[in-house]
Protein backbone atom coordinates (compact mmCIF):
# COMPACT_ATOMS: atom_id res chain seq x y z
CA UNK A 1 0.00 0.00 0.00
CA UNK A 2 1.38 3.34 -0.80
CA UNK A 3 1.12 6.46 1.51
CA UNK A 4 0.59 9.79 0.69
CA UNK A 5 2.58 12.53 2.37
CA UNK A 6 1.71 15.59 2.62
CA UNK A 7 4.00 17.89 2.05
CA UNK A 8 3.92 20.73 5.15
CA UNK A 9 3.80 24.56 3.38
CA UNK A 10 5.13 27.51 5.40
CA UNK A 11 2.16 30.13 5.78
CA UNK A 12 2.45 33.03 4.51
CA UNK A 13 0.84 35.76 5.64
CA UNK A 14 -0.79 38.29 2.99
CA UNK A 15 -1.01 42.51 3.40
CA UNK A 16 -3.92 43.60 4.17
CA UNK A 17 -6.06 46.86 2.95
CA UNK A 18 -8.11 46.90 6.49
CA UNK A 19 -8.32 45.22 10.27
CA UNK A 20 -11.05 44.00 9.52
CA UNK A 21 -9.66 41.87 6.62
CA UNK A 22 -7.01 40.44 8.73
CA UNK A 23 -9.12 39.67 11.41
CA UNK A 24 -11.18 37.88 8.71
CA UNK A 25 -8.15 35.79 7.34
CA UNK A 26 -6.50 35.08 10.89
CA UNK A 27 -9.80 33.81 11.87
CA UNK A 28 -9.90 31.65 8.52
CA UNK A 29 -6.66 30.57 8.86
CA UNK A 30 -6.26 30.00 12.70
CA UNK A 31 -5.84 25.91 12.68
CA UNK A 32 -3.38 26.37 9.75
CA UNK A 33 -1.35 29.18 11.64
CA UNK A 34 -1.54 26.96 15.18
CA UNK A 35 -0.57 23.66 13.26
CA UNK A 36 2.45 25.34 11.74
CA UNK A 37 3.40 27.43 15.20
CA UNK A 38 3.49 23.89 16.56
CA UNK A 39 5.50 22.45 13.77
CA UNK A 40 7.89 25.71 14.42
CA UNK A 41 8.00 25.08 17.96
CA UNK A 42 9.05 20.81 17.77
CA UNK A 43 11.20 21.90 15.01
CA UNK A 44 13.28 24.39 17.21
CA UNK A 45 12.19 26.99 14.30
CA UNK A 46 11.54 29.48 16.12
CA UNK A 47 12.66 33.22 16.95
CA UNK A 48 11.94 35.26 20.53
CA UNK A 49 11.14 38.96 19.78
CA UNK A 50 14.35 40.49 20.46
CA UNK A 51 15.77 38.36 18.26
CA UNK A 52 12.68 39.52 15.08
CA UNK A 53 13.33 42.84 15.95
CA UNK A 54 16.59 42.83 15.98
CA UNK A 55 16.72 41.09 12.69
CA UNK A 56 14.54 43.69 11.12
CA UNK A 57 16.32 46.56 12.69
CA UNK A 58 19.22 45.36 10.36
CA UNK A 59 17.70 45.32 7.62
CA UNK A 60 16.28 48.94 8.10
CA UNK A 61 20.07 50.00 8.90
CA UNK A 62 21.63 48.95 5.77
CA UNK A 63 19.17 51.02 3.80
CA UNK A 64 20.49 54.15 5.70
CA UNK A 65 23.34 56.26 4.68
CA UNK A 66 25.29 58.10 7.34
CA UNK A 67 25.83 61.57 7.32
CA UNK A 68 27.46 64.34 9.82
CA UNK A 69 26.05 67.54 10.49
CA UNK A 70 26.96 70.32 12.57
CA UNK A 71 24.34 72.01 14.67
CA UNK A 72 24.35 74.50 17.54
CA UNK A 73 25.00 73.13 20.56
CA UNK A 74 21.65 74.80 22.19
CA UNK A 75 19.85 73.20 19.16
CA UNK A 76 21.34 69.75 19.92
CA UNK A 77 20.11 70.17 23.48
CA UNK A 78 16.86 71.15 22.39
CA UNK A 79 16.57 67.79 20.37
CA UNK A 80 17.89 66.01 23.24
CA UNK A 81 15.42 67.43 25.72
CA UNK A 82 12.22 66.66 23.53
CA UNK A 83 13.79 63.21 22.28
CA UNK A 84 14.46 62.44 25.64
CA UNK A 85 10.72 63.51 26.55
CA UNK A 86 9.23 61.12 23.98
CA UNK A 87 11.20 58.12 24.75
CA UNK A 88 14.17 58.06 21.45
CA UNK A 89 16.78 58.03 20.89
CA UNK A 90 18.42 61.78 20.08
CA UNK A 91 19.17 60.59 16.12
CA UNK A 92 16.35 58.78 15.72
CA UNK A 93 14.45 62.06 16.58
CA UNK A 94 16.26 64.08 14.37
CA UNK A 95 15.45 61.81 11.45
CA UNK A 96 12.08 62.38 12.22
CA UNK A 97 11.90 65.39 12.83
CA UNK A 98 13.87 66.01 9.02
CA UNK A 99 11.24 63.75 7.32
CA UNK A 100 8.28 65.26 8.57
CA UNK A 101 9.73 69.29 7.64
CA UNK A 102 10.59 67.44 4.30
CA UNK A 103 6.99 65.96 4.11
CA UNK A 104 5.61 69.91 4.87
CA UNK A 105 7.79 71.48 1.98
CA UNK A 106 7.32 68.18 -0.71
CA UNK A 107 3.13 69.48 0.17
CA UNK A 108 3.67 73.32 0.05
CA UNK A 109 4.84 73.34 -3.30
Amino acid sequence: MTSVVKKKSKVVIPTFASTRAEAKWFDKNRKRLEADMGRRLAAGDTKTLAEALAQSAAKEKEKLKPVTIRMRPDDLEAVRGLALEKGLPYQTYIKVLLREGLRRARASR
